[in-house]
């Protein structure tokens, strides 16, 4: 867990212990003023601090329950707790207004009278400046810590506010009633109790309604709306192919799969979930965010491309690689070959074997193929040494032979190296701008041949292409 999420559980305990303790002195108070008015308001308030101070209670224990950290049994943390004990809250809010409800029925078929002095609009005036204050603290942290356990103990201190104003003024009302003897509001106590009960089951609904969804996994749609946007414009991404989010107390879980280009590298696709990564958390700062990458499929890919799909599954690198159609208009029949590197030191017969169950994957992938020819060759497994060579009586040659081909402009940046008892020759060619890469290669396989030829000590040949008009050199 970061620094900063433990610090956020701290802060939300600290808040959440004050918010009990001022709910333990309020009960006492309302309690004691309840009994000796024989209000039904100020009782019915009373009984609904002791909901408070037990859902107060709950909400502490939870938090401190939500902060441990994930294990075997709980992959995705104890957050849920804090969204749990706010749903218990919801029903013990219902509860208490039930029995306030019935309290006030059974009070208004057998009056008793309401005992009023100072105590009575003291304890009352003082439950609505902690509730105020209170409810305050509370809903700033909610918001900050994204607590639906702090977020429900503040919704429930609102409410008391409005209902701690309902009993002040049903006290009022049946102070006038007692005073100027009208009959009729003589009840008005009792309507205010029945307005706390009316005000803690709409609180419950509330509540219920938002932690519902969390618990079962509901994704806020606005906030799904709001990171879809967040992606957009990031670059090598093609489609968002899914999206799901979890949110397990104040924390969220973000899934994503994502399309990309056909032709994206895994380090290509490794940068993409890092930009998108940082995109989710820049909204969701303490996020864990799961990217999923795939390269987008082409619609109806060729023999071409399954071919080529079968070696990167088994991270093979082959070129040159050549498809001949010898079928008919009724059944095709196709050549393929290609070169396929291997390690230098494999034995011949392990390269054998994995080419035969390279070819019979093909031949799955393309039933149409009807013979396969694998060239294999070496490939370095490190850098290996060279010495340069004087390449002036070498490089008079290959410019020679080099004249010697059509379209041909210059031949330059001629270089002569030895490795391992080899020699190997490298150069630039400079061709018009406007030849077809097609004509361009078979130019270089020519010029490659004929430069073998006329120097047979060379083993390996490189050759460069480039426009006349490219100014680098």
């Amino acid at each position: 867990m970061s620094p900063t999420a433990i610090a956020a559980d701290r802060a939300k305990q600290r808040v959440a212990l004050i918010s009990l303790a001022a709910a333990v002195g309020i009960l006492i108070f309302k309690l004691v003023v309840g009994v000796h008015t024989r209000s039904l308001g100020i009782l019915a308030e009373a009984a609904h601090s002791a909901l408070d101070l037990l859902a107060t209670a709950l909400t502490f224990i939870s938090l401190r329950i939500a902060a441990r950290p994930a294990d075997a049994n709980h992959p995705f943390g104890h957050g849920k707790f804090e969204n749990f004990s706010a749903f218990l809250e919801a029903a013990l809010l219902v509860a208490m207004a039930g029995a306030i409800a019935y309290s006030a029925l059974h009070r208004w078929r057998h009056p008793q009278a309401v005992h009023l002095d100072f105590w009575a609009f003291a304890v009352m005036l003082t439950s609505i400046g902690v509730d105020w204050r209170r409810s305050g603290m509370l809903r700033r942290a909610a918001a900050e810590y994204q607590s639906d356990a702090l977020a429900a103990d503040a919704l429930n201190f609102s409410s008391d506010l409005a209902s701690s104003l309902a009993v002040l003024v049903g006290l009022v009302l049946v102070g006038v009633a007692q005073r100027w003897q009208i009959g009729w509001l003589r009840h008005a106590d009792l309507a205010a109790a029945a307005a706390v009960a009316m005000a803690m089951i709409g609180l419950a609904i509330r509540l219920g309604r938002r932690t519902a969804g969390v618990l079962l996994d509901e994704a806020p749609p606005a906030l799904a709306h709001d990171l879809r946007g967040a992606l957009q414009g990031v670059e090598g991404v093609t489609d968002l192919q899914r999206l799901r989010l979890r949110r397990v107390g104040s924390r969220y879980f973000v899934d994503l799969q994502l399309a990309l280009e056909p032709d994206s590298t895994l380090e290509r696709a490794g940068m993409v979930r890092r930009a998108v990564a940082e995109r989710i958390q820049q909204r969701l700062p303490e996020a864990d965010v799961v990217v999923e990458t795939e390269p987008r499929r082409l619609a109806a890919p060729g023999p071409y491309d399954r071919v080529q799909s079968v070696a990167h599954r088994h991270n093979l690198n082959i070129h040159d690689l050549l498809i001949y159609d010898l079928g008919t208009a009724r059944r095709a029949s196709l050549d393929v070959e290609f070169h396929l590197e291997l390690p230098e030191s494999l034995p011949l017969s392990e390269a054998h074997n994995l080419v035969s169950r390279l070819e019979t994957e093909m031949r799955a992938e393309v039933p149409a193929i009807r013979e396969i020819i694998t060239h294999i060759e070496p490939e370095a497994a490190q850098v290996s040494a060279a010495n340069r060579l004087e390449a002036r009586r070498v490089a008079e040659r290959v410019e020679q032979i080099a004249r010697q081909l059509p379209e041909m402009i210059d031949c330059h940046d001629i270089e002569l190296r030895r490795s391992r008892g080899h020699l190997a020759l490298s150069c630039h060619c400079s061709f018009p701008d406007s030849l077809a890469v097609g004509r361009v290669h078979e130019l270089l396989t020519q010029l490659e041949n004929d430069i073998k030829r006329g120097l047979p000590q060379v083993s390996r040949v490189t050759i460069h292409p480039e426009p006349s008009s490219d100014n680098r050199r």
